[in-house]
């Protein structure tokens, strides 16, 4: 029998072994900021563009009109897969309420289970495009044409089954391997009402005594997937698996204003893996700052499209050709390329009463922190975390993470409880320190898990100042 991973399983080193493009924590902080506004301008634009498609079609029924109407429609109805994907990171809107309500909305839409969703989206993210351990490979290689071609119809999407079998309460292996026990009982509740309401539309149609409610709804997921599956499929395909640099495994495309807007920013997708945290309106701005140390991008969706066709041409003679993107030069300027980073990107952390030299500066190279004193460690100046800051500490092999609010310095573990991130890489946001992977959150002076996939507390360490030393208490 499998168990969820995180019960038993510490992904921290998997995690650590990704490369990152390195930007300044304050840059970070600008670009995480969540926003309500910008989240409700867009869907509002979604919904309302997609409601007017839907009003068009409804009116040009029984005249050649009606095609183009709904397949416009549809393409708009399979774009929710895109705002779906969105809220499973609940970065969208700054209202916790705003985003789940969606979430909810837009799974049932793309015909998902949510909460199951969004944990399976986790293990993408923890293992992009690794054989055998990420669930949302489309084809592994050599390229399986007719799980493409059928991606552009929408088959496979839908799985009443196996939700069926979930609002029965039936644990399959996918659910023990994603899932952690504690939301089972969401969720099966999320599953019938998955199931109630896909009820209620095939009961509407025979009520009215038409088909329409489907079209609108099942339908719609089969004949407007083409310009929505065209734009998935550039994200990964083709690219090299079992690496950890998305650079290499994961695409960013040029597209038009009018695609980007329903994609909501998802061409930027090699930043998104690198910094999950960062929501659709700031992609932009990230990738004008990073896109200097990434391969160049494609200029158009057709661009990759031809590069899909012609690797699996090649893969007909040579099963295991993959496209490698191009990297940019080291820094060093030696005209070399970067490899594949499968190695923990260069991190600062403090280990017992030393201080790591690379992440120092002379000053405090020259004046060293003082001694451990009956079980309390130095873990920092004052000096060396702003407000709002956090900072990775060291001890005996364990690690903890050193916060910095308005009201004075905090203390916990430093490894999230999902999967065992470092939270010294990630954001605080209102007192909670957000997960740099995978989003959860958890309260900074209590410990207490408050966002999944973060569901167990972290440990609290005392804390003290001293000097303007910030102190440990550990066990």
């Amino acid at each position: 029998m499998l168990f969820f991973m995180s019960d038993t399983v510490d992904f921290g080193d998997v995690l650590e072994r990704w490369y990152r493009v390195d930007i300044p924590r304050n840059d970070l902080s600008r670009l995480a900021g969540r926003s309500d506004a910008k989240g409700l301008v867009r869907l509002i634009g979604h919904f309302g563009i997609l409601a007017g498609f839907g009003i068009a079609a409804y009116l040009a029924l029984g005249t050649w009109l009606m095609f183009p109407a709904f397949f416009l429609y549809g393409t708009v109805y399979c774009f929710l897969n895109h705002l779906m994907h969105e809220t499973h990171h609940r970065t969208p809107f700054k209202s916790v309420w705003i985003n789940e309500v969606f979430h909810w909305i837009s799974s049932f839409a793309h015909g998902a289970e949510p909460v199951f969703d969004r944990w399976a989206h986790t293990q993408h993210h923890t293992y992009t495009y690794m054989e055998e351990k990420d669930p949302e490979i489309v084809t592994t290689s050599p390229i399986n044409r007719w799980k493409v071609i059928s991606s552009y119809f929408g088959f496979g999407f839908f799985t009443p089954l196996a939700i069926f079998k979930r609002a029965l309460g039936v644990v399959d292996k996918e659910v023990e391997e994603y899932v952690p026990q504690s939301d089972w009982k969401k969720m099966r509740w999320s599953s019938w009402f998955w199931l109630l309401g896909y009820a209620a539309i095939i009961g509407s149609c025979f009520y009215f005594g038409t088909i329409l409610p489907l079209v609108y709804t099942v339908f719609a997921r089969c004949y407007g997937a083409l310009i929505p599956s065209l734009l998935n499929n550039t994200q990964h395909i083709g690219l090299e698996f079992n690496v950890y640099d998305h650079r290499l495994c994961t695409r960013d495309v040029y597209i038009n204003p009018i695609l980007s807007f329903f994609y909501w920013n998802m061409q930027y997708h090699t930043e998104h893996h690198m910094y999950p945290s960062i929501p659709f309106h700031a992609l932009k701005k990230m990738h004008r700052q990073v896109k200097d140390r990434l391969p160049p991008v494609y200029p158009s969706l057709w661009a990759v499209n031809r590069e899909i066709r012609e690797t699996m041409r090649r893969q007909k003679t040579d099963p295991h050709y993959r496209v490698t993107p191009q990297l940019p030069q080291t820094a060093e300027g030696t005209g070399t390329e970067e490899k594949a980073s499968d190695r923990p990107p260069p991190e600062s952390e403090r280990t017992g009463s030393k201080t790591d030299a690379s992440d120092s500066s002379p000053t405090l190279a020259e004046t060293p922190l003082p001694k451990p004193q009956n079980g309390w460690y130095p873990a920092c100046r004052t000096n060396e975390l702003e407000e709002n800051g956090v900072l990775p500490f060291k001890n005996e092999g364990s690690q903890y993470a050193v916060y910095r609010l308005a009201d004075g310095f905090y203390a916990t573990s430093g490894k999230c409880t999902h999967a065992g991130a470092l939270l010294s890489k990630g954001l605080i946001f209102d007192g909670e320190i957000e997960c740099p992977a995978h989003q959860g959150r958890f309260s900074v002076k209590d410990g207490c898990a408050t966002r999944s996939p973060a569901h167990s507390c972290l440990e609290v360490v005392p804390v003290t100042v001293e000097d303007e030393v910030v102190w440990l208490q550990l066990s």
